[in-house]
């Protein structure tokens, strides 16, 4: 499978956190593109430190960039991201979907907004210039999310996904979005 804007895939069956294997793989210089992917996180990682297990079924990545944009874009790119997922959940599953800045897509069926979606950027750099982004994102696919305020694709449209089809449109909609971020 091609994704755009991939240079390297490291998928995994099951670790602790996307985010903090591609800190790792970040800080020792990856390059631009690194998608980190499991099928399951033991120790999933949210804004402000929550942590969550993330049950097999839904897709959780990180992805490593090296933009050319200064660290005051960040909160920009977070909201671009959660705009990326909502057009690709949208266009695949027919849904209605809203974001809720800085990080959230939520599903709209019958006057009901559910969780689906939740991003999370972390960066490294000065005030200047940001050495690397890992930008994360966890979409309920197939899996059945412990809270009652969340809903899945599978769920929502009554057949089940691959995980592989939900990122590849992400990562669709997301490249469309950074070029334009990397070029304003």
């Amino acid at each position: 499978m091609t994704l755009p804007g991939i240079s390297q895939v490291l998928h995994l069956p099951v670790t602790d956190s996307t985010q903090t294997v591609a800190r790792f793989l970040a800080e020792q210089g990856a390059p631009h593109g690194t998608l980190v992917w499991a099928d399951r996180q033991t120790s999933g990682k949210g804004r402000l430190e929550r942590k969550w297990k993330s049950a097999p079924g839904g897709l959780y990545i990180s992805l490593i960039l090296r933009p050319d944009f200064p660290p005051s874009r960040l909160a920009e790119l977070s909201v671009r991201a959660a705009e990326a997922a909502a057009l690709a959940l949208s266009g695949l599953g027919g849904i209605e979907t809203a974001v809720k800045p800085p990080n959230d897509v939520y599903a709209l069926k019958n006057g009901r907004a559910r969780k689906i979606c939740g991003i999370l950027a972390e960066a490294s750099g000065d005030s200047r210039k940001t050495d690397w982004i890992v930008l994360g994102v966890g979409v309920n696919v197939n899996n059945k999310p412990a809270l009652a305020t969340a809903t899945s694709l599978k769920s929502l449209t009554r057949k089940p996904w691959k995980a592989a089809e939900v990122l590849a449109g992400f990562m669709v909609e997301f490249q469309k979005s950074y070029k334009e971020l990397n070029r304003t």
